[in-house]
C-alpha cells in the first residue's frame, strides 16, 4: 500500500476510535501502531486529527476529570490515570487546580461514605480501617479521608470495639 493510501486508511480507523470516546493522541498514537501503520503515517493522522481539533489534549483531560470525578474518584488517582494516558504534566496540572479543592473533595468522600454505610452498620477499627483503603485506592487525600471518618464516628455513629 502506498503512503497515500495508508494515510487514509489510518486516518479513517482513528476516526472510527474517536466516535467511541475521546482519546488522548498518545491513546491513538498507540492504537495505529498496533495496527501495523509506521511511524511517518501515525505522525501525519495524528497531526491532521489535531489540526481539525479532533485530537485535543486539554479538552481530553477536562472531560476525563469531570467523569472520573463523577464516578467518584479523587485527584490522586485521576491524575495518574492521565499520565498513563500520556497528558503532558503542566496540562494535568493546569486542569487538577481548576477542577478541584480540598473542601469539594472532602465533600464528596462525606457523600459517598453515607451511601457505603448501612444504618445498622457497628462502626469499629476495621470498619475504619477498610473504609480508609476504599478511599485511598480511590485516590483521595490521607489528610481529608482522615477528617471524614473521624467526623462520623464522632456525630453520627456509636462507637464500639
Amino acid at each position: 500500500m502506498d503512503e497515500e493510501g495508508a494515510l487514509k486508511k489510518a486516518k479513517n480507523m482513528a476516526l472510527r476510535l474517536l466516535t467511541y470516546r475521546a482519546r488522548s493522541g498518545k491513546e491513538v498514537h498507540e492504537y495505529l501502531e498496533r495496527k501495523g501503520f509506521k511511524e511517518p503515517v501515525v505522525q501525519k493522522t495524528i497531526d491532521l486529527l489535531k489540526e481539525y481539533n479532533y485530537l485535543d489534549d486539554r479538552k481530553f483531560t477536562e472531560e476525563y476529570i469531570n467523569y472520573r470525578k463523577n464516578r467518584g474518584f479523587g485527584f490522586i488517582r485521576i491524575r495518574y490515570e492521565l499520565i498513563m494516558k500520556g497528558i503532558d504534566k503542566k496540562i494535568i496540572d493546569s486542569a487538577i487546580d481548576n477542577n478541584f479543592n480540598p473542601d469539594d473533595d472532602f465533600e464528596r468522600i462525606k457523600a459517598i461514605l453515607t451511601k457505603r454505610i448501612k444504618t445498622d452498620q457497628p462502626f469499629c477499627e476495621n470498619f475504619l480501617f477498610k473504609q480508609s483503603l476504599f478511599f485511598k485506592k480511590r485516590g483521595f487525600q490521607d489528610e481529608l479521608i482522615i477528617r471524614a471518618l473521624n467526623e462520623y464516628r464522632v456525630n453520627d455513629y456509636n462507637y464500639s470495639e
